[in-house]
């Protein structure tokens, strides 16, 4: 007992004490470990609730709300604060990002592969922002490149909301997976057959997307089918229309949609079901599907008036419609960029997206702020201390033959011949003198340098 080493704050006093301590964190278990951390956390919002500064604010802030919304300004405010510290915020504050992959996580893909994933999920998300969507049914596909065949699209049991960059799974012409997403769901292979009888006839097609929105519907039952009654119905061209019979299984189905669809058409009608909307390009299909939603929503509200009292668009000005939306822009856009089909639209609904938080990763053609191209120094406009004279000189080219350029030349000629033989002709007026130092025993001879100085001369009488 006489022997034993005194403990030191419970540790041997040998001077190992942090050692043992990160022996001991590494030794503590997972949910020790994260009790410790919530235990700090707490220490940390205690000093926060408990600051007088955070006191002054949060009254200040309190103070404002009911001098500008009265009661139920604080009301909404109180409402709030108890929804985050129950967890219940509202939907609207929290935003899951389209672009999810960060990192080394994108050097799994092929090149332009995550670009292209972001922006198929941000179509996604644009269905389900304008309430096309009907729960996890429905798919929008794109095709991944024309060699491999491989096509992106979502997993079956999310909500359109939920779709991420990451989350797409890619399928094969047949609608075997390829490689799974993020997510433990499969694909609604059956679903993929009318979208793979698309693809697989046109290949100019790169994304084709499905919808059944009532308005859709609708028209797809009537027998007239979509008229030309809106500016919308034009600027899709012309639409095909396909008896759907059920679940594309059979071959002899899948030759008749590629047949009804036709070589041209980007819209296709399914009777009783839905419609198909295709594009060269993602930008452009969903160019497509916005015009035809609204051709359909606008010829639903104008059926109970009676055909005969509706007037059509004839066939010469829907086809000058078609050609004109083909430019980019709508056709009227005056900028000097050329735009694609539904380009330019896409790219304010990109902006959209991002300035609300949904982190989009969509790689924009053209910024919105226009930036000053690079000026060269004789543009750049002169600070005031800087005169006229100045500036002419600069501007070789454009004064090169001035007379004023030559007499200020000469002039400037002039001035260096002058500077050059002024100390050439002036007198030496400096010379070396050796002297006795003063102010010690053994004086040394120094040279100093003096002046000399001459006599004024008299003037003259």
């Amino acid at each position: 007992m006489g022997d034993q080493e005194p403990h030191t704050n419970g540790v041997n006093g040998d001077g190992n004490s942090s050692d043992d301590e990160e022996d001991k964190s590494k030794m503590r278990p997972v949910d020790i470990e994260a009790d410790v951390k919530e235990m700090e956390r707490r220490k940390r919002v205690e000093a926060i609730m408990n600051s007088q500064l955070f006191r002054e604010e949060l009254e200040r802030v309190v103070g404002d709300s009911i001098r500008e919304s009265g009661a139920e300004g604080i009301g909404a405010l109180l409402s709030d604060v108890m929804n985050i510290k129950s967890g219940t915020a509202p939907s609207s504050s929290c935003v899951v990002p389209i672009n999810d992959i960060r990192g080394i996580d994108s050097m799994v893909y092929a090149k332009g592969e995550k670009l292209l994933r972001c922006k198929l999920a941000a179509v996604y998300r644009l269905i389900d922002l304008y309430g096309w969507t009907q729960g996890i049914y429905n798919h929008v596909t794109a095709r991944v490149s024309q060699d491999s065949e491989h096509f992106l699209l979502n997993p079956f049991g999310m909500m359109y909301n939920e779709v991420t960059a990451s989350s797409l799974v890619k399928v094969n012409m047949q609608g075997d997976t390829v490689e799974e997403g993020t997510t433990n769901f499969g694909v609604n292979q059956a679903g993929f057959m009318l979208h793979s009888a698309i693809h697989a006839a046109r290949p100019d097609i790169k994304c084709v997307i499905h919808l059944h929105t009532p308005s859709i519907v609708a028209v797809s039952t009537m027998k007239c089918g979509l008229l030309p009654l809106s500016q919308e119905s034009c600027l899709i061209g012309d639409v095909s229309y396909h008896s759907y019979n059920g679940i594309v299984i059979d071959p002899e189905e899948r030759q008749s949609i590629a047949k009804d669809l036709g070589p041209n058409n980007k819209v296709m009608f399914l009777r009783n079901h839905g419609v198909v909307c295709c594009g060269k390009t993602m930008e452009e299909a969903f160019h497509v599907t916005y015009h035809t939603v609204l051709a359909c929503d606008t010829q639903l509200k104008m059926m109970p008036y009676g055909l005969d009292n509706l007037v059509m668009i004839d066939d010469e000005v829907r086809r000058k419609t078609f050609e004109i939306g083909q430019r980019g822009g709508g056709g009227v856009n005056t900028s000097k960029k050329e735009w694609g089909i539904g380009e330019l639209e896409f790219e304010a609904l990109m902006r959209m997206l991002d300035n609300s938080g949904f982190r989009t990763g969509f790689a924009y053609l053209d910024p919105l702020v226009r930036k000053e191209p690079a000026r060269m120094a004789n543009d750049v406009e002169l600070p005031p201390t800087v005169s006229n004279l100045g500036f002419l000189m600069e501007e070789d080219e454009l004064y090169k033959d001035s007379p004023l350029k030559g007499l200020l030349a000469q002039m400037a000629r002039a001035t260096r011949s002058t500077n050059k033989t002024k100390w050439v002709n002036s007198p030496n007026v400096y010379q070396k003198v050796e002297v006795l130092e003063t102010g010690t025993t053994d004086p040394k001879k120094i040279t100093k340098v003096t002046q000399i100085h001459f006599d004024e001369p008299e003037p003259r009488k």
